[in-house]
């Protein structure tokens, strides 16, 4: 039997991914954004698909400009490890330490902050309330939250995977820009260099 640090899964582009010992280089943002976007959120609970990518673009639009790439990838260790819902992981720690080193490695790819800011935490926490009262309404939102929620005017539109993936990389693109960021491992892919091959067309909430 192998030992957990040989395991590996394959990914879309056709890297190796070591989830018991990630390094940077086996990190791709196609990967990431290729996974997010056939991800639904909500253990796929919700009344139409809803990809993790759909979500992660509105946190990041949700950011000052500095932090919008942080909103952009807060979630996208969920592409090598799958999004486990909230009431799930409280439960496992030895998978929220697998979870922390690879964030931490996806930190380091993209020079980014790292542990998650505080801002990108609320603002995640802001677009949950609104997924919970959309998907489940009035009700549940109450039950979990203690209070009537209040909408802030943004539309879940539920992309369709494709195109989650393809906004989702227009976005990185775009923050990623010479213009926006530079050094470290940021500014790797624009409309130039995708390769068509790989792309075609408070409290402690309790959900998440």
């Amino acid at each position: 039997m192998k030992p957990l640090k040989d395991r590996y899964l394959s990914t879309f582009t056709g890297n190796k991914f070591f989830p018991f010992a990630p390094h940077p280089h086996q990190i791709d943002i196609r990967d990431i954004a290729h996974g997010l976007s056939l991800l639904c959120r909500f253990s796929g609970q919700c009344p139409y698909f809803f990809s993790v990518a759909e979500h992660s673009i509105y946190v990041a639009n949700n950011l000052p400009d500095n932090l919008k790439l942080e909103g952009l990838l807060h979630d996208a260790s969920e592409a090598y490890l799958a999004d486990l819902p909230r009431p799930v992981k409280v439960g496992l720690p030895e998978y929220n330490a697998i979870e922390a080193a690879v964030e931490e490695v996806i930190a380091q790819k993209f020079d980014l902050a790292f542990p998650t800011p505080s801002q990108v935490k609320t603002a995640d926490n802001a677009l949950l309330r609104n997924e919970v009262f959309t998907f489940f309404g009035a009700e549940r939102y109450f039950e979990d939250f203690g209070e009537e929620y209040v909408s802030r005017g943004e539309h879940l539109f539920g992309f369709d995977p494709a195109t989650a993936e393809s906004k989702f990389l227009h976005l990185y693109s775009r923050l990623t820009a010479p213009s926006q960021r530079s050094g470290g491992q940021l500014g790797i892919l624009n409309a130039r260099t995708i390769d068509s091959s790989f792309y075609q067309g408070g409290n402690e909430p309790l959900h998440g």
